[in-house]
């Protein structure tokens, strides 16, 4: 057997013991603050509503000794931890005795094995894989969910929000994540298309997108109102749309084509100048120009609440 291989045996066993827990057993959830720990956290909310589960969740910015010390001494006898738990192993099963506790991470762990059977720990770095760019978090409770529930595939992009939160897409991504993505546009989840990789393409007025666009840099433009303006002036294109401002997606192809050769040319000292095209994400389901639509304006949107102490309006966004 491959690592992939055996990495998709050991999230089997996971939801084998996953089975065996009590219906009338209340679930402690703990999940990281980050987009890719509010994505993992409505992945694993979904799935357990619709398993019929009783739980009570958390979101946390990091798994201190004291919280570890609190969460043990609550009466739950069944937990779990997403995108988060890795570097904590020895701990939680020093304090965590007694309980059965479920870790679903993808960061890099402090050992490979947990020594207690009562610790269910999935990882991908157990087997080699590289967790960091190959699945994210919430790719891994979504693989844990997948299998316990086929219905759980519809909830794919939730998966692939949280990788690009977690900045692990370049222009593409690693195989496990690939695969989730070729499952969200099965699904009709995801559509995937070549443009302009600026972030508030959907949002934004089009020179605002220049002037706050840092990645990729422009020179004259980044940083500068009237830069942004004058540029698309240079380029035949009226920054104006009737009595507002144009955004991206109401260019016509040709004004298109124009801003991405006037992008390019102007970036030329920079080291790769056509680093502007690449894949957008869009939510099919989600509005036209609403942050939601753009997978990327979506991931910033989850560390926005997660940041805000407003984790259960992120969770509400990724379950619609």
């Amino acid at each position: 057997m491959n690592s992939y291989e055996l990495f998709y045996e050991d999230v089997k066993k996971a939801v084998e013991e996953f089975k065996k827990i009590p219906k009338k057993e209340v679930i402690r959830v703990v999940s990281h603050l980050d987009a890719d720990g509010i994505s993992a956290a409505s992945l694993m909310v979904k799935c357990l509503n619709n398993d019929s589960r009783k739980y009570s969740i958390s979101i946390i910015q990091q798994i201190k000794k004291e919280v570890l010390g609190q969460l043990a001494r609550e009466s739950y006898n069944y937990f779990i931890f997403t995108d988060l738990g890795s570097g904590a192993l020895t701990e939680i099963e020093r304090l965590f005795k007694g309980k059965w506790v479920f870790i679903f991470d993808h960061h890099e762990p402090e050992k490979l094995k947990a020594e207690s059977d009562n610790v269910i720990f999935v990882n991908p770095h157990k087997f080699g894989i590289n967790g960091s760019i190959e699945v994210s978090g919430a790719g891994v409770v979504y693989l844990f969910a997948s299998s316990l529930d086929k219905k759980m595939e519809e909830f794919a992009h939730v998966a692939i929000i949280g990788a690009i939160g977690d900045m692990q897409e370049h222009n593409g991504f690693e195989k496990m994540n690939n695969e989730i993505l070729r499952t969200a546009i099965d699904k009709g989840k995801i559509k995937v298309i070549r443009g302009l990789r600026m972030f508030g393409a959907q949002t934004k007025p089009l020179h605002k997108v220049l002037e706050y666009s840092t990645d990729p840099f422009i020179p004259g433009v980044t940083g500068s109102e009237s830069g942004a303006i004058q540029f698309l002036h240079q380029l035949g294109i009226n920054p104006k749309n009737g009595s507002g401002w144009k955004k991206v997606m109401h260019l016509t192809e040709e004004e298109m084509k124009n801003l991405v050769t006037g992008v390019i040319l102007t970036r030329l000292g920079e080291k790769n100048p056509e680093d502007v095209l690449g894949n957008v994400y869009l939510l099919r389901e989600e509005d036209h120009e609403s942050p939601t639509k753009d997978a990327k304006e979506f991931a910033t949107l989850l560390n926005a609440c997660g940041r805000l102490d407003k984790a259960s309006l992120g969770i509400g966004a990724c379950l619609g």
